[in-house]
Order: C-alpha cells, then sequence, then structure tokens
C-alpha cells in the first residue's frame, strides 16, 4: 500500500492546534472518495524504545500524520487534492526541522487494531546499494519481525525522489532514511517483559550491524489519537 508520512514539529506553542488539524484532516472527503486512510499519533514520553532519545529529530516532535492508499490507488494522483488539505498543518509547523517521507508498505502479520506504534527509521550502511540492502531487509531480517511476539509487524520501503517532490512542494525536509520497520502493540508494557523479545533481541541487533547504519538510524515508539482504517477481525 502506498503511504506518506509526515514527522511534523510545531511552532512553539502551536502542538495542541497542529494535533487538532491533524485530526480534522483526516475527516476530509477525499479519504472516502479514494478509500484512502489516515492516522495520527503522538510520541511517547520516557520512551523505553527512543534511539537515540535526545537526537534533534525527535526532541520536539509532536505529531506523526499517516496517510495511506490501497493497492491500485495512486497517491501521487491524489495529491492535487490533498496538498490544499494539508496547507493548515503547514502553516503550523516548524518547516526546518518536519519531515515527510514516501513509499509503501508490506504487512508481515496483522491481528487488529492496536493503540501503540513503533517506528525505525533505518539508515543502511554505506557499503550496501538499496539492492543490498533491501534484499537483506526483505529477505533475511525480517525473520527477526516475525518471530517478535505480542506486536505487528510492517516494512515500510521509502520511495526517496517521491519523497524529496513532496518535500519541496510542501516546503519540508525529506526523511532520512532507507526504510522503515514498524511494529504495533496492544500493551507495549507487555511486550518489553516477553521472555522472547529478551531472547531474539540481542540477535536481531547483531544481525542489524551487517546492513545498518544503527547509529544514523532512529527509534521511537507513538501512541495513536485516531485511526480511521476499519481492520477485518
Amino acid at each position: 500500500m502506498a503511504k506518506q508520512l509526515f514527522y511534523l514539529h510545531a511552532l512553539k506553542g502551536h502542538a495542541p492546534q497542529l494535533l487538532d488539524a491533524a485530526v480534522s484532516l483526516t475527516s476530509s472527503a477525499i479519504f472516502e472518495n479514494y478509500s484512502l486512510h489516515a492516522a495520527v499519533m503522538i510520541p511517547r514520553d520516557k520512551d523505553p524504545l527512543a534511539a537515540p532519545a535526545d537526537s534533534s529529530f525527535l526532541t520536539g516532535l509532536d505529531v506523526v500524520l499517516e496517510i495511506v492508499a490501497p493497492a491500485g490507488v495512486s497517491l501521487r494522483a491524489c495529491q492535487r487534492e490533498l496538498s490544499p488539505l494539508l496547507s493548515p498543518l503547514m502553516t503550523l509547523v516548524d518547516r526546518e526541522r518536519s519531515r515527510v517521507a514516501c513509499g509503501y508498505h508490506r504487512c508481515f502479520q496483522e491481528s487488529g487494531q492496536k493503540p501503540v506504534r513503533y517506528h525505525y527509521l533505518m539508515v543502511r550502511r554505506q557499503d550496501f546499494s538499496q539492492a543490498d540492502y533491501l534484499d537483506y531487509y526483505v529477505h533475511s531480517h525480517s525473520r527477526f519481525g516475525v518471530a517478535t511476539p505480542l506486536a505487528d509487524y510492517y516494512q515500510n520501503y521509502i520511495d526517496a525522489p517521491a519523497g524529496v517532490r513532496l518535500a519541496e512542494a510542501l516546503g519540508l525536509k525529506p526523511v532520512i532514511a532507507h526504510s522503515i520497520s514498524e511494529l504495533r502493540f496492544l500493551r507495549l508494557k507487555d511486550y518489553l517483559s516477553s521472555d522472547v523479545v529478551a531472547e531474539i533481541g540481542p540477535a536481531a541487533s547483531v544481525d542489524e550491524e551487517r546492513f545498518v547504519d544503527r547509529v544514523a538510524s532512529q527509534s521511537f515508539t507513538m501512541d495513536v489519537v485516531q485511526d480511521t482504517r476499519a481492520y477485518s477481525l
């Protein structure tokens, strides 16, 4: 499914208004007209999965907006109608710090709607081409996500040129990442206390070092404020 992700830093004192504007956007008619769905998230305070916790990306990050199109629907074709709807948000954000990504996601496992999401913005090692990176990420490293208990697992593949075009059109910056791993939880504390996570976590970290620049990458969790998608049970 094609996807746009907006990582938004509000102008000083405007975080509540930005959140309200993002939630309001999700009720626009375009979402029903094109079968799009949207989610609005806010980063968690005292996040045990934030790494690095004090990065310029994460510090002051106020709202994350996700817009997803079903297979066969072009988000790029919808952009002429989407862009004016995004304008109220753009007046409230710090455009130098806010970032956007375009791409598509693959769902490896899913079990309904979840109130907590984890994003890991992954930067590939310089000695890996994008093709080599994605080949290993999709066909080998994914085994750790599939084995992760108490979590739904997705991989988001970045379309860098599309992200640059959208960032330029909106006056934002493109996300610095080559993929985004995504986990969704019913209860984060259950995941963190799982014996299986304690077992596979170190092995997953070692495997990441084969192809990921972990120092340049960023992870964090969010609470879902709004999710318009209807999930199958």
